[in-house]
């Protein structure tokens, strides 16, 4: 574990530097380049050294629980300002580096490998197939945020001069192939998530990311075939269909969705099966987990996420709260749409009852706690009632709203925490070891279900095995998506979406919340109807609703302070009308990708400009 530390704080060291430079750098140590990389030890260290760059708990912020407010799943005063189109040509400048100095990195890892195949052993071949997957996954980071790239395919170091980096980009379906060849290499090599019980990158995961490359290319080419972005050639079937060659594959591994009943947490329910996939610290016998990142405060790698989920902080960077849009998107727990219209909903507590479990296991509401010793009471969102009964004082006594009043991070400005990953063992520290899914099952099952009903092949066999096991899995009756129908008040996307598309989306958005997927689901199927001119807003808090009841208004001071929630003319919380008062400014001709650095452009003059952008 210090070994592993040590190369994590080396690998940091390298990330602050701009891709002009890269090619100046040392590797990441300073060996013999001839002989560094001949030992199973030394290919493990090296390769050990790539996992800091991986998703993880920022070790002093909200980490991924809080990347959803580059969507409409959160909204926060510290807003996302690409969404609002403030970015500049340079605002890519930081993504193309990262991506470009991890390649790099991972590059000489192959460049200066020089164990022969016939000294090789499973080991050894497992973690020349973490190298492969990384370098796909590294590819995959910047396809999503440049679209057509240059591929870096090996070592650049022999390139260091002005002529040798002029390098073409490749369109983009060309490099998604080129990331599913890497990928397909990695499989081969590499080992079952058993083997090191999912902490290692292993072939399982490898599989899963393969269907989200390729459901990410197919979807784009669709979505974006008429538009500034479209590729050279429209390959969208192809890609589907690798999804769906890529998930049958994986269906013969015997994974399986962690449920109540084979949970190894005692879950009660489907709701505690879903709930234990985020709040627990090992995940080691949790199979649909197939790659997550461990954590140990006595190891001395932690991070501060419980700590501030417990505090109600739902965006580190400013005030923050989970959206009405988000709440919304649940079903009832008979499976029936809901009518977000229905005056019930104004009723902070009626909005969560009988609704689809995994609402309140993402959502705080009445009953769920923040942490357990030092705030013993959960949530409790009901009328404050004035008098000196002791029965009065024992109500008024439970109430625990919302932040909605008060300053700094953990102020809420739309009514709704966050449950997700909200460990209820926590007593009180600065520091915690919740460990962090990376990859698991249920994407490969939404990622299945999604390309079969692109390609017109999701048919019951399909629904039954993707879309009802997750429903059933948390709770929820599952109805067959032609037998509902259309729901009326769904996202309207700006073109016609299939019913079975519409619950696939549907269940992606209730199944994924708050762990990093929204924002590229909204890109690649052109959903920038959902963000141009939107806000987004938050909880009824009228004077006749049980939330702003909840508050002691005999005490000027929180009088006061439910006065400045801005809320619109028909009292549901609105907090960015001051911010962007016409909603976010995305611009859907430029936005969609992000542009190449001018100083990249000045570097290799093949470079093409995005869309937008030139």
């Amino acid at each position: 574990m210090k070994k592993t530390i040590f190369m994590m704080l080396m690998v940091a060291g390298t990330l602050a530097t701009s891709c002009s430079d890269f090619l100046d750098r040392m590797p990441l140590t300073e060996p013999n380049n001839e002989t560094y990389l001949s030992t199973e030890n030394q290919v493990r260290s090296y390769i050990n050294g790539m996992y800091i760059a991986l998703p993880s708990y920022t070790q002093y912020g909200i980490g991924v629980r809080g990347e959803d407010k580059n969507s409409d799943n959160i909204l926060s005063e510290k807003y996302d300002t690409r969404l609002n189109g403030e970015y500049t040509a340079f605002s890519g400048s930081t993504e193309w580096s990262t991506g470009y100095q991890n390649l790099r990195d991972i590059n000489y890892f192959f460049n200066y490998y020089v164990i022969d195949e016939a000294d090789e052993n499973d080991n050894i071949r497992s973690l020349k197939g973490e190298a492969h997957f990384i370098r796909a996954y590294w590819h995959f980071y910047l396809l999503k945020r440049f679209g057509n790239i240059p591929i870096m395919d090996s070592f650049w170091d022999g390139n260091a001069t002005v002529e040798g980096l002029q390098i073409e980009q490749k369109p983009r379906n060309e490099v998604a192939r080129f990331i599913l060849k890497d990928l397909e290499d990695a499989k081969n090599l590499l080992h079952s998530r058993s083997v090191y019980s999912g902490l290692r990158i292993n072939k399982e995961a490898a599989m899963v990311l393969a269907m989200n490359v390729a459901l990410y290319e197919g979807s784009w080419e669709k979505y974006h075939a008429n538009d500034a972005f479209a590729s050279e050639t429209n390959e969208s079937k192809y890609f589907f269909q690798q999804v769906i060659a890529w998930g049958d594959e994986l269906f013969k591994a015997g994974i399986e969705l962690n449920t109540k009943d084979n949970d190894p947490f005692g879950a009660e329910s489907g709701a505690d099966a879903f709930a234990n996939l985020f709040n627990k610290q090992d995940y080691s016998k949790v199979p649909e987990v197939l790659f997550w990142r461990k954590y140990s405060v006595a190891e001395g790698v932690y991070h501060s996420v419980t700590t501030l989920l417990a505090s109600g902080v739902v965006d580190n960077n400013g005030a923050a709260g989970l959206s009405q849009s988000l709440v919304d998107n649940y079903l009832n727990a008979n499976g029936t749409f809901i009518n977000p219209n229905d005056t019930k909903y104004k009723d902070f507590n009626e909005t969560f009852k009988n609704r689809d479990p995994r609402l309140t296991e993402t959502v705080m509401s009445t009953g769920h706690k923040f942490r357990s010793a030092t705030i013993t009471r959960p949530m409790c969102v009901k009328e404050y009632q004035t008098g000196e009964s002791d029965e009065i004082k024992k109500s008024n006594s439970e109430i625990l709203s919302p932040y909605l009043t008060g300053d700094g991070n953990a102020r809420n400005i739309t009514g709704y925490h966050t449950t997700l990953g909200v460990d209820t063992t926590y007593t009180n520290s600065s520091f915690w070891d919740t460990g962090l899914p990376i990859i698991r099952y249920s994407e490969a099952l939404l990622a299945y279900a999604e390309a079969a009903e692109e390609l017109e092949q999701c048919k019951d066999d399909v629904l039954n095995k993707t879309i009802k096991a997750l429903r059933e899995r948390a709770g929820v009756t599952y109805i067959k998506p032609s037998e509902m129908g259309k729901d009326p008040n769904f996202s309207d996307f700006g073109y016609e979406i299939s019913a079975n598309l519409q619950e696939i989306r549907r269940e992606r958005r209730s199944e994924l919340a708050l762990q990093g997927f929204r924002f590229d689901d909204l890109m690649r199927w052109g959903a920038h109807k959902l963000i141009v001119n939107k806000r987004g807003k938050g909880a009824y808090l009228g004077e006749d609703g049980v939330l702003y009841k909840s508050f002691n208004t005999s005490v000027q001071e929180t009088a006061d302070a439910l006065k400045r929630v801005l809320v619109d003319n028909n009292k549901w919380m609105d907090p960015l009308q001051a911010l962007l008062p016409n909603g976010y400014q995305f611009n859907p001709g430029r936005d969609y990708l992000l542009p190449i650095s001018p100083d990249e452009l000045a570097l290799n003059k093949k470079l093409k400009q995005n869309p937008g952008w030139e």
